[in-house]
């Protein structure tokens, strides 16, 4: 029981971690950064670090070298898309698109892992989706056209699925290649968007770009090495739902470090998904 409940609290801590990450951002945001010029900088230095590391693990994942690169691919789009919506646009609003990822972690796991899909596996899903519709409003959060950070948040969170069935389906990649390989990811993209876009680099203070490779060394690295071990060792249906235990902690978040206040249909909201996360995680062993 202990082994198993591991990944779920990997999946947890790493929820607590990244339901956080809109506050750095929004602070990077009013520095003059976006998602682009972090990409660019931030991403790039870390990438650096992390090549050798991947490369000399390359004895181990060679036979798995296109589950690397999707893994690199869709870990780091999801991390560059996820970023520009948290600093463009409403953090709710960005987070409710986000998670419609439990929907597409149960059909990805079905279509491409095979998974087994048991009432009470079902029973989770429609539960967070219906506290992740309830928590934002209801149909008045959807009724204003789509913009560009909620177009980011809704690519985030596809790639972000199909980086962890990727994750499910490789059985040979070492855990540390696993994890750098989205910082690589993201760092290409922002590389290659370069092509299309000169982000404004701002003039920063010593202490300020210190912060932010912190933050991608240390902050992002540690919270997608949780999610790593989390999403290699759950089904991808399962992990998606425990996952939205990050919601839960950026509308609290917002709640008490930005003073907004929660009302009874957004307790309601928090409520189910909680309830969710828990059915699902007690799912396993009677489906």
């Amino acid at each position: 029981m202990g082994a198993s409940l591991i990944p779920i609290l990997s999946l947890v801590a790493s929820g607590i971690v990244w339901g956080f990450t809109w506050v750095p951002l929004k602070y990077f945001s009013s520095l003059g950064l976006d998602s682009h010029s972090i990409a660019v900088t931030a991403y790039v230095a870390v990438s650096l670090l992390a090549l050798p590391v991947i490369w000399r693990e390359r004895s181990q994942w060679r036979r798995e070298a296109t589950l690397l690169a999707l893994i690199g691919l869709f870990f780091g789009l999801a991390n560059f898309a996820l970023t520009l919506a948290l600093m463009t646009g409403s953090v709710v609003r960005v987070m409710l698109l986000f998670f419609l990822l439990p929907a597409w972690g149960v059909i990805g796991g079905r279509l491409f892992l095979k998974e087994a899909l048991g009432w009470r596996r079902l029973l989770a899903v429609a539960l967070c989706l219906v506290g992740v519709f309830i928590l934002v409003g209801g149909a008045d959060a959807l009724r204003e056209p789509l913009s560009i950070a909620d177009g980011a948040a809704l690519l985030a969170g596809l790639v972000y699925t199909l980086g962890g069935i990727c994750n499910r389906a490789a059985n040979e990649i070492p855990m540390r290649s696993r994890t750098l390989i989205s910082f690589v990811g993201c760092a290409l993209i922002g590389l290659a968007g370069l092509l299309v876009h000169l982000p404004s680099i701002p003039s920063l203070a010593f202490a300020d770009w210190g912060l932010l490779l912190l933050f991608a060394s240390a902050w992002i690295m540690g919270a997608t090495l949780l999610t790593t071990y989390g999403v290699t060792h759950l089904p991808a249906s399962r992990a998606g739902v425990v996952q939205v235990i990050e919601l839960v902690v950026a509308i609290l978040s917002a709640m008490l470090i930005g003073g907004e206040v929660l009302s009874v249909a957004e307790y309601v909201g928090s409520g189910l998904i909680v309830a969710a996360t828990l059915v699902e995680a007690t799912s396993a062993s009677r489906d």
